[in-house]
């Protein structure tokens, strides 16, 4: 597992402080990336996928669903263990857990899943974790071994348990005892809020279906993943030295205080394919640069821990000590790699807020915030940088469509759907699923 960090500062009066008094601003950006074991034996994973069947699905949803799923089952090893749910108002049993191998018949009795009736949303993931409660009798305990189940969804929660903090609670306790939960959001009708919080609680991830030729790619990815896990159970300490606050923290991971200045962040498991970013931004008041300036002590300090695993099969646990220092010098030091990641999280902001003004009736609010934000992407110094133009004149063009759309007052609930699907996927590093969800600018 590797840890890039990168800093860059500049200089506030009191009137851009965030306690009044003057000081610096340094942004911190923490990257960690790693590798798949190359030469080890992959141990198996146990996956459950619970699929929604009510009458909302029917039609190119189903066929989409019922064809990822396919497509998925396709790339697991003849030893992982894979089993099958499908619900509606009744829960089915597609497919017991068991091998891959002895699942001969899978993509066909995928096929058969119809549409039909309610959603009992609790009752198909309580089965699923059923099976992967019993996977793991057969999967074991090895290093690297997981097991998850995946929800796919297009509605709300309206038979069995419904309330939002029970369904919440079950995702989290299912993660205390190894079982996972990634959840998958299809169409304008479902619950994202719900889908979000399931896949926090659960160690999982939130992904969006907008439209139905996107599925195989949201699967491929999320499997993806999973077959890759270079480390698991990521864990980030911040520990502030004296005087030094948080102003913010742009990603969005669970968060905890274990003490007086002290910040932990649980980041879940590390896949080769998917670096995982920190950034936050602190406060040093200006009192107090001189103790900081020279760099013989640093304004924090990070420490990043994992279960690390290895060429050989096993894993290890590591421990990473990061001292956040800088030399503070000059009214502004920017570095570009930061600046980048501050702006898309902006952007991601004005995105979060525009949805959920859209969703009160506030569309002009709305407008108001995209073309704001659509302007800081375009005037930005890095707006004539080659290594981010493209990226920013894409995110600009995106935000100024959707701006389009709140002016005219021909928005939807999927354009709140998407907005809120960017932001998330800004604040976890999920860069390529984010190109992938994209929508492609009007010929």
């Amino acid at each position: 597992m590797d840890s890039v960090l990168q800093l860059d500062h500049y200089a506030v009066d009191g009137s851009q402080s965030p306690n009044g008094t003057p000081g610096v601003i340094v942004r911190v950006l923490l990257t960690l990336s790693g590798s798949a074991p190359q030469h080890a034996t992959r141990p198996p994973i146990g996956l459950s996928f619970v699929i929604d069947r009510s009458g909302s699905m029917g039609g190119e949803r189903i066929d989409a669903a019922r064809s990822a799923a396919a497509r998925a089952v396709e790339r697991l090893h003849p030893d992982d263990v894979v089993s099958v749910v499908a619900f509606d108002d009744l829960i089915e049993t597609v497919a017991i857990p068991d091998r891959r191998a002895r699942h001969q018949q899978l993509a066909a009795m995928l096929q058969q899943i119809d549409a039909r009736g309610s959603t009992n949303l609790s009752g198909g993931w309580l089965r699923g974790r059923e099976h992967m409660q019993h996977a793991q009798g057969m999967i074991g305990t090895l290093p690297g071994s997981s097991r998850r189940i995946l929800l796919l969804t297009d509605g709300h929660a309206n038979v069995g348990i419904t309330d939002v903090s029970t369904l919440v609670e079950l995702a989290r306790t299912a993660r205390r005892m190894g079982i996972t939960t990634t959840t998958v959001g299809v169409g304008e009708g479902y619950d994202d809020a719900l889908l979000r919080a399931m896949a926090d609680a659960g160690g999982g991830s939130a992904w969006y279906i907008e439209r139905p030729d996107q599925s195989h790619d949201v699967l491929a990815e999320e499997l993806g993943n999973l077959l890759s896990i270079s480390a698991q159970g990521v864990q980030v300490q911040l520990s502030l030295s004296d005087a030094v606050s948080v102003i913010v923290v742009h990603s969005d991971w669970a968060t905890s205080h274990p003490g007086p200045g002290t910040f932990a962040f649980d980041l879940g498991d590390l896949y080769a394919a998917e670096p995982k970013p920190l950034l936050l931004e602190l406060f040093v008041p200006q009192d107090r640069l001189a103790r900081y300036e020279s760099q013989r002590e640093a304004i924090a300090t990070l420490h990043v821990s994992a279960d690390v695993l290895t060429t050989s099969g096993s894993v290890e646990h590591r421990s990473t000590r990061l001292p956040i220092a800088s030399s503070l010098e000059g009214q502004r030091h920017l570095e570009p790699d930061v600046e980048f990641a501050v702006l898309l999280a902006r952007a991601a902001k004005a995105r979060e807020t525009a949805a959920q003004q859209q969703r009160r009736g506030q569309a002009e609010e709305a407008n108001l915030v995209m073309r704001a934000a659509e302007a800081d992407l375009i005037n930005n110094v890095l707006a004539n940088d080659p290594q981010f133009s493209t990226q920013l004149a894409a995110q600009a063009a995106d935000m100024a469509a959707l701006a389009d759309k709140y002016e005219q007052r021909t928005y939807s609930e999927m354009d709140a759907k998407y907005q809120m699907q960017r932001t998330y996927n800004q604040r976890r590093g999920k860069k390529s699923y984010d190109d992938l969800l994209q929508r492609k600018p009007p010929e």
